[in-house]
């Protein structure tokens, strides 16, 4: 995973690309596939300036408006492109990595797509011992999800082997594991990184009680969205 810094706390007019049904965690990537005109000249304007994007869920009732304003959530995803693919008929394929969570203070629609001030919202400070503790508790029970899923569990394997630090790893697994939008955005506004392992683990609990064949968005990590 790239390690991509941080410069500011707070960003001015950002461009905003709200999708339905969508979450990203910071320190994991995904692949946009960008269509829609709006969208383009989004993209386009991007990659010529910061190569900046605010990923941001929509809230719910989003159909009825989907092509003017919906309502978007407060609390989004800065994320940078750090690759992209400018197809012959305009359309791109972008691949970017979260930076951090960020809260939407204003919105802006001066454009065809809107764009937002941001700030960004680091998790607060956690009692170490707490962490590791809640960690390895969610790790217990990855493991005994990856036992279920055998050779599908590949997917889980990597994330288990792709870092060591505990908010990371909670971040990756919930992408990997949590395929309901409204869990994965309750944990995306959690800044207490016990209580989001500790919810991580409930989640994941349920999958491995309650499931012969657990339903799982295995491909949430580093997957294909459209617009």
């Amino acid at each position: 995973m790239l390690d991509v810094p941080i410069v500011d706390t707070s960003y001015d007019a950002l461009p905003v690309f709200p999708l339905p049904n969508f979450v990203i965690f910071p320190q994991t990537m995904t692949r946009l596939h960008i269509f829609e005109p709006r969208y383009r000249l989004m993209a386009s304007e991007a990659l010529a300036t910061q190569r900046l994007i605010v990923l941001v869920g929509l809230k719910s009732g989003w159909e009825a408006d989907y092509y003017g304003s919906p309502p978007v959530h407060e609390i989004g995803s800065l994320c940078k492109i750090v690759n992209e693919e400018r197809l012959e008929d305009g359309r791109y394929n972008l691949f970017v990595h979260c930076l951090a969570r960020v809260e939407l203070t204003t919105l802006h629609r001066l454009l065809p797509y809107r764009t937002a001030s941001v700030t960004v919202r680091p998790d607060l400070p956690a009692d170490a011992e707490r962490l590791s503790e809640a960690a390895d508790r969610l790790l217990s029970v990855v493991r005994g999800l990856m036992v279920k899923l055998g050779e599908n569990a590949t997917l889980l394997a990597n994330v288990l082997a792709s870092t060591k630090k505990p908010v990371i790893l909670v971040n990756r697994l919930a992408a990997a594991l949590v395929p309901d939008p409204a869990d994965r955005q309750a944990l995306l506004e959690l800044t207490d990184p016990v209580a989001r392992a500790e919810k991580l683990c409930d989640l994941a609990g349920d999958l491995l009680l309650n499931a012969e064949q657990p339903a799982m968005s295995l491909g949430a990590v580093d997957m294909s969205m459209v617009n």
